[in-house]
């Protein structure tokens, strides 16, 4: 298709178990395909025989110990989804990674708070916890005198961190970090739980996998999270727009959605997903027989979600299509 592939990443646990039902080897021949035009996927890889194996090496072995704190590494998960964590709460690398992610476009959205400059703000022992980016201003006279900034840039930045105090509960929720928990499962429970105390309250209480896609491992993520660092962020440095409006039309409702390929009309996928979940849809990530619509803008493509489409029966629209459906006003 015009691009050039140089590396396909095998990148969390099931995968590679799915796979290779044992340790990779090197020398083992894999298979390759274009996932939605772009993605290096690996779909299947070449079966060896006893008399080869001694002859190919092992090739991944996950590490027993992070590479930045050097403690213990864990596996978490369900089966169809294993991930490989360090097991140590105070490792800085963890912090980097919960920091961007509380601050990125599916959490607080701070814009100019990069993953660089997070990692500057740890170095300089000004950051320890998340809590402490909200008090950033403090050091604002120092920071201004840093190399590669300068006051308007820190200025805007401290600016940004404090716009992002006024968010919503979907956001707070998603920001969290809280595993197997992304933006649309917490725009599910934000949709359910008016307040951040009524949601706080549902831990408890409440089984969260009655709500519909929701199962055991979600449930249990949920309950078993450490709340405390947001409930001090959420109590000192918050304002949380606790409703959602919800449109009155709800054209969607009862209707699943799977988007693949690349979009034109709208911004970005997240976009287009929550335009379908304000019209009373879902969005899902994998093609089944529970979607109505694969929203691809090449329908004849021959990736794998518009296969599964054709083979399902299921009616495969462009963004057009889908904007015609609900009668979109938007200045495209």
């Amino acid at each position: 298709d015009g691009t050039e592939v140089s590396r396909a990443n095998l990148h969390n646990i099931s995968v590679i178990r799915d796979l290779f039902n044992e340790t990779p080897k090197k020398g083992q021949k894999i298979y390759i395909y274009k996932a939605n035009q772009i993605i290096p996927q690996i779909s299947k890889v070449e079966r060896y025989n006893e008399d080869e194996i001694i002859a190919l090496e092992n090739l991944l072995t996950p590490p027993e110990h992070c590479p930045i704190c050097g403690h213990k590494t864990e596996l978490f998960g369900d089966n169809s989804s294993i991930f490989l964590c360090c097991g140590n709460p105070s490792c800085e690398g963890l912090l980097l990674n919960r920091i961007e992610h509380f601050f990125s476009k599916k959490g607080l959205n701070a814009k100019g708070l990069s993953k660089a400059t997070i990692e500057k703000l740890i170095d300089w022992g000004w950051v320890n916890e998340i809590r402490d980016i909200f008090t950033l201003s403090e050091h604002a006279d120092e920071w201004k005198k840093k190399t590669g900034f300068g006051e308007k840039s820190v200025m805007n930045i401290i600016a940004s961190i404090r716009e992002s105090c006024n968010t919503d509960l979907e956001s707070v929720i998603s920001a969290a970090g809280i595993p197997l928990i992304g933006r649309t499962v917490a725009r599910q429970i934000a949709s359910i739980f008016n307040t951040y105390e009524d949601f706080k309250r549902a831990i408890s209480s409440f089984d969260f996998s009655e709500i519909d896609g929701f199962g055991y491992e979600m449930n249990k993520s949920l309950k078993n999270f450490n709340y405390n660092e947001l409930d001090y962020i959420v109590e000192n440095f918050l304002n949380i727009n606790n409703k959602i409006e919800e449109n009155k039309e709800q054209k969607l409702k009862d209707k699943t959605f799977c988007i693949t390929g690349k979009l034109i009309k709208f911004k970005n996928r997240d976009e287009l997903v929550k335009v379908i979940e304000d019209m009373g849809g879902k969005a899902v990530s994998a093609m089944s027989t529970k979607v109505d619509y694969l929203i691809n803008n090449d329908v004849n493509s021959t990736s794998a979600k518009n296969n599964k489409a054709k083979e399902l029966g299921k009616p495969i629209i462009n963004e057009d299509s889908f904007i015609d459906m609900v009668d979109l006003q938007k200045n495209f």
